[in-house]
């Protein structure tokens, strides 16, 4: 439980200060001596427990707690204050003040009780919101519904809203998404030290879970959005995810508008591939408008793939692709929906070519769960192959995977591993080693090993180095294994591939 202090007494703040320190349920953060002090410090971050003094100069007590009751706070407040001043004490419990206690009668057990008692409520607190969570499994639906709209939310849904048993706030509401495929099996974690609040999440698309969280009032509008962009990061590093932000807004009926723009903030990153934060793109009107353009294009390319053939068919959405990827179109749902007509087209040729179903079956899956632009073209590349063999010998790789091999073949002296290459191209380790096999036509280690062997070939018959010297310049520590290697490729030893062409 978070603890802030407010009293111009010095020796009062020492002791309430030495008391805290002693429950190890409270977590003292910061004494102001003042009221306005306070509300500067509680912008940064708002206590759970006020300890306030009632009289103070500058902003007293009764004022700073008429301040944060209007702020809509909840936190609470608790007035430290002289017998004398009892008649404001009353007015403090009608303004919202928790309790009271009498600085002449402040012990060291009182206070604790206080504490003990508010840490147990603010739990009981947290227990509902555990309650509110178990319940969206029966209010999801409901949730999914009505948020993946792209309008104003009426009354009627916004009772809806209500009636599922969630915190709603209209107060710097927002929305973050990111891709299901990246917390597959594991389930997100977030920040605990942050002044957003977790509101709700739910799947807001076969590939996208949403989030939705909102800030206190108390933060002005610049330190929300600041909160927010450091929030999302946090987000992001701690789940190793890529996460789409939307804007902030303070009415309910706009929240359908922030997981939009959170999900086409996210789509941004379905073109890069890089696990990492992004921003709002466009304001929500042109992206109102740029989706409507979007659904015109894909009509007209989906009747186009039912004109074309073979892998003319590979070549319109390589095309297409690439044209989304320079205009940052951000409907990736429709992108995804496009590709996966263009795939059962693909692959019905490709069985008629000898393509096992079950090959067919495992190419869909991946596709499915592709995050990234790479991925869908190189699964799309696979398929088109298969329908026109001697058309796709003529087609380069992909740019991810000619990244690898250009570094490959700079690095090979190195211990590189498949894991830093796919980091180096950004592109998941596992996906990457299919993609490679699929594009080059060999494994990862089997093309690393003959980039190696040929490097030592041209070793062993332009130098006079040693072969455990040749065998360091190629990237093979042990000498004794690269000679092994070396003659499970060329049918000799080293020593004898010298000799002979000696």
């Amino acid at each position: 439980m978070k603890v802030r202090v407010v009293d111009d007494e010095t020796m009062i703040c020492e002791w309430l200060e030495f008391c805290i320190s002693q429950n190890v349920s409270c977590r003292l953060t910061g004494i102001a001596h003042n009221g306005l002090e306070a509300l500067e410090m509680i912008q940064k971050e708002e206590p759970d427990l006020i300890l306030t003094d009632i009289k103070m100069p500058v902003m007293d007590g009764l004022e700073l707690l008429h301040t944060l009751r209007a702020r809509n706070s909840q936190v609470k407040v608790v007035m430290l204050t002289a017998f004398s001043d009892f008649d404001l004490v009353r007015q403090a419990l009608r303004d919202g003040a928790s309790e009271y206690l009498l600085k002449t009668e402040m012990q060291n057990d009182l206070l604790q009780e206080l504490l003990n008692r508010t840490a147990g409520e603010l739990q009981v607190s947290m227990g509902e919101d555990e309650q509110d969570i178990a319940n969206l499994s029966r209010v999801h639906s409901v949730i999914s519904r009505i948020l993946r709209q792209k309008k104003e939310l009426g009354d009627e849904e916004l009772e809806q809203l209500r009636q599922c048993n969630v915190r709603w706030r209209n107060s710097g509401l927002f929305a973050l998404a990111v891709w299901k495929q990246n917390i597959l099996n594991r389930g997100l974690s977030f920040p605990q030290e942050s002044q957003a609040r977790h509101v709700t999440g739910f799947d807001y698309t076969d590939r996208i879970y949403v989030i939705i969280g909102n800030f206190p009032r108390t933060l002005s509008e610049a330190e929300k959005a600041r909160q927010l962009t450091a929030y999302a990061r946090q987000v992001q590093q701690m789940n190793d995810c890529m996460v789409g932000v939307s804007t902030i807004t303070d009415e309910m009926r706009r929240i359908p508008f922030m997981v939009w723009q959170a999900a086409c903030s996210l789509g941004d990153g379905f073109y890069k591939g890089e696990k990492r934060l992004y921003q709002p793109r466009y304001p929500l009107g042109e992206l109102l408008h740029r989706n409507q353009m979007w659904k015109n294009t894909c009509g007209e390319v989906r009747v186009r793939l039912h004109q074309t053939q073979g892998f003319q068919r590979y070549e319109l959405m390589k095309e297409f692709l690439e044209n989304a990827e320079s205009q940052r179109i951000l409907a990736v749902e429709s992108l995804c929906r496009l590709c996966l007509d263009a795939f059962d087209l693909l692959e019905f040729e490709a069985r008629e070519n000898g393509m096992t179903p079950e090959d067919g079956d495992a190419l869909r899956t991946q596709l499915q769960q592709c995050i990234s632009l790479e991925e869908v073209d190189s699964i799309m590349l696979s398929v088109a192959r298969q329908c026109s063999p001697a058309a796709a010998q003529q087609t380069p790789k992909s740019k991810n995977i000619c990244l690898a091999v250009e570094y490959i073949n700079s690095h090979y002296k190195e211990q590189i591993s498949l894991e830093q290459v796919a980091a180096q191209v950004y592109l998941n380790p596992e996906y990457f080693s299919r993609a490679f096999k699929a594009e080059v036509g060999q494994t990862f280690v089997n093309y690393l090993t003959d980039v190696r062997l040929k490097a030592s070939v041209r070793l062993l018959e332009n130098t006079a180095l040693r072969v455990q010297d040749i065998a360091q310049q190629v990237g093979y520590y042990n000498a004794s294994y690269f000679s092994t290697t070396f003659k499970k490729k060329y049918g000799m030893s080293p020593y004898e591939y010298r000799r002979k062409g000696n």
